[in-house]
């Protein structure tokens, strides 16, 4: 193998990270300078300037607020101490076995109250929920939820996973997306879009 870096002679593999500041009006130049092909791999990572719009490609997943009973909730009036029950609903086109991941990430100024309180199947508390499937594996993380399914042909389309949420800071902050993919077959995807949380202080 034989490159040339920016007129420098490489005579072995070339791994390189560059920081968007280093890459403003220098580009660089990679040459290939010896008698064989050479592959090459570039990877590119960052943050959109604008939150990037809902998507269905092959699953839809719906995000909604409830209280512990049931009742539609309106989380962008929260209060501090209120409870919510978080029901990530996921329509897939059509069923097909796969892996599948949900990742719902939390606005700043909630945090993931009870662990334990999943899915319908879980526990009474939460036994209006329709459609509830018992994930494979669960991760309650200090910024998001995650829930692991295994999927089959002849599941039903519809499925859906919750937890529970207490609303702790009081502040106004951003709703992240939430995501489903499969873990395989990333072509097959569905985020939601972007919303508001407004925490208010307890009286």
């Amino acid at each position: 193998m034989a490159l040339d870096l920016d007129g420098a002679p490489i005579k072995t593999a070339l791994y390189r990270s560059y920081k968007a500041a280093e890459m403003a009006g220098k580009p660089v130049k990679i040459t290939n300078t010896g008698d064989t092909p050479v592959q090459a791999v570039v990877s590119v990572s960052g943050s959109p300037v604008t939150p990037e719009p809902a998507a269905s490609n092959g699953f839809k997943i719906e995000r909604n607020y409830f209280t512990l009973d049931g009742r539609p909730a309106d989380v962008s009036k929260a209060k501090q101490n209120d409870r919510f029950a978080v029901v990530l609903k996921i329509t897939e086109a059509k069923p097909e076995y796969g892996h599948i991941i949900v990742s719902d990430f939390l606005p700043a100024g909630l945090e993931i109250d009870n662990p334990h309180l999943v899915s319908s199947g879980d526990t009474g508390t939460l036994d209006w929920i329709e459609d509830g499937e018992e994930p494979e594996n669960t991760e309650f993380r200090d910024d998001r939820f995650t829930a692991a399914i295994d999927r089959a042909s002849d599941d039903n389309s519809v499925f859906t996973v919750a937890y529970v949420v207490r609303a702790v800071s009081p502040g106004k902050y951003v709703l992240p997306q939430a995501y489903v993919e499969d873990m395989y077959n990333p072509s097959r995807y569905g985020r939601t879009g972007t919303g508001s949380v407004e925490v208010r202080p307890a009286k």
